[in-house]
């Protein structure tokens, strides 16, 4: 919450610590940074838990299935068939 709030002050701010030294390009810069730093905020809302559910998500099934079938290779058994997609080719 505090990441969102700094965000927003800051941006809004920011336009009064230009104008002076800048001028008309302040929308043009402003817009730029506000653009960046809302952009890290949503980054930042998508890999903050890496271990749900959802498409973008972790494979964790994938990578567990991935070690299951290395220690069995090396225990000299066959190891099981590799995990497939479902119908939206999603990995889990």
């Amino acid at each position: 919450v505090i990441l969102h709030r700094s965000c927003y002050l800051y941006c809004m701010l920011l336009p009064f610590g230009l104008v002076d030294s800048i001028g008309w390009m302040t929308p043009l810069v402003v817009a730029f940074v506000s653009y960046t730093f809302f952009a890290l905020e949503a980054l930042s809302d998508e890999i903050e838990e890496p271990f749900g559910t959802m498409a973008n998500d972790l494979a964790l099934d994938a990578i567990v299935a991935g070690v299951d079938a290395s220690l069995r290779e090396m225990l000299g058994e066959i190891p099981p068939p590799p995990p497939r997609p479902d119908a939206e080719f999603i990995l889990t």
